[in-house]
């Protein structure tokens, strides 16, 4: 998967004929990085994902999944079935899988489940449009939010605008694994 999304952004750069220097200036994130991302050995946080899309003339779907190919009136994603795969660890210290069925266009939400190791630094503060809602599925989560820290446990839930300064980050022993839905 995470080399699909990394075809797919450099695809839509090139076709607006972008230079990876031009993207990069337009969106903050180093050259290197962006590069890494196209090539596939690095994973793009979704805050990454969502800047990408708004500069390549791109739905956040049209990123992660590539063009719409089912209806968007009701996408059903059966457990198992349809997930578009685990993408990996980024450099916000996460792993994430897609939750929306594959080919799915015109969503204005994007679910994710998030899982983080406690074990792995925490990632830089990151900002991007639109607004978040996180649910903690299991173990504790630390939420770094516009300067502030914020211990998240199983149950616990946070809605969040994402213009803010933030980032996520596992705590405890355990594994923990998170619900996010991203507007973009």
């Amino acid at each position: 998967m995470r080399k699909y999304v990394g075809e797919r952004i450099q695809k839509l750069r090139e076709a607006q004929g972008l230079s990876r220097e031009r993207v990069s200036y337009l969106t903050g994130i180093p050259e290197d990085r962006l590069e890494a991302y196209e090539k596939g050995s690095a994973v793009a946080p979704i805050g990454v994902v969502i800047k990408l899309s708004r500069v390549l003339g791109s739905k956040v779907e049209g990123v992660l999944h590539g063009g719409a190919t089912v209806s968007e009136n009701i996408t059903i994603c059966r457990a198992g079935e349809s997930m578009s795969g685990e993408l990996g660890n980024t450099d916000q210290s996460y792993g994430y899988a897609s939750l929306t069925r594959p080919g799915t266009g015109g969503h204005i939400m994007e679910p994710f489940l998030l899982t983080f190791d406690p074990q792995t630094p925490p990632g830089p503060p990151i900002t991007h449009e639109g607004q978040e809602f996180v649910y903690i599925l299991d173990g504790s989560i630390e939420l770094y939010y516009d300067g502030q820290r914020h211990r998240l446990e199983k149950g616990d839930s946070a809605y969040i605008k994402s213009t803010m300064p933030h980032t996520f980050h596992g705590m405890g022993e355990t594994i923990a694994r998170m619900l996010a839905v991203v507007s973009s």
